[in-house]
């Protein structure tokens, strides 16, 4: 099977959902492809502007020559963890929670839903992790609501009278595991580099 034409999905996801996850829902890709080939690609992007961010915030705040390159190091780091925790944590949760909103219970349709409708917040990451101030740039992610109703009925067959609380329980779910792991990492910066 051939790899998968990362602009057109990613054009298609933001311009066509529906017709993507038509597509999406057809194929017989591996999960680690539809991972390897698509998702992580995003994930690496926003990793490396995470250490360029934490660099220039090192250089001009924290002015110490041994966090130069260590911190943002360790920041790009723990984007990556952070982003593969939630991704695979919102998978699980949906698959665990499809037999109550009357969905199809198969964990590589969940993760799909989970893995390609976090597309927009993981954009919108590449440029928030350049500056703290960016932080507003998030907002647009939340596009990824929308994406993640957009896809199940074509891969939960989910009822449209479940899915508003389906979106918003993920939505509560996916909120609470990022505030808990941005203190996990908060306390662990804090332990690394006092300074």
């Amino acid at each position: 099977m051939n790899k998968i034409n990362f602009t057109e999905r990613l054009k298609n996801l933001l311009l066509f959902p529906s017709y993507e996850w038509k597509i999406i829902s057809l194929e017989k890709r591996s999960l680690i492809e539809h991972f390897s080939q698509f998702i992580f690609n995003l994930i690496l992007v926003g990793a490396v502007t995470q250490f360029i961010g934490s660099f220039l915030y090192v250089r001009n705040i924290l002015d110490i020559d041994a966090y130069r390159f260590s911190f943002p190091l360790v920041q790009a780091v723990f984007y990556v963890f952070m982003q593969i925790f939630l991704l695979l944590a919102g998978s699980f949760f949906v698959n665990q929670m499809a037999p109550s909103f009357g969905s199809v219970k198969l964990f590589k349709n969940s993760a799909l839903l989970v893995f390609y409708s976090s597309t927009p917040l993981l954009m919108m990451y590449v440029i928030a992790n350049l500056n703290p101030t960016f932080f507003l740039a998030l907002i647009p992610g939340l596009y990824a609501l929308y994406l993640f109703w957009g896809g199940l009925p074509l891969l939960l067959k989910t009822k449209e009278s479940k899915r508003f609380s389906y979106v918003l329980l993920y939505f509560i779910f996916q909120a609470g595991i990022l505030w808990g792991l941005s203190l996990i990492f908060g306390f662990i910066t804090k332990v690394l580099f006092p300074a």
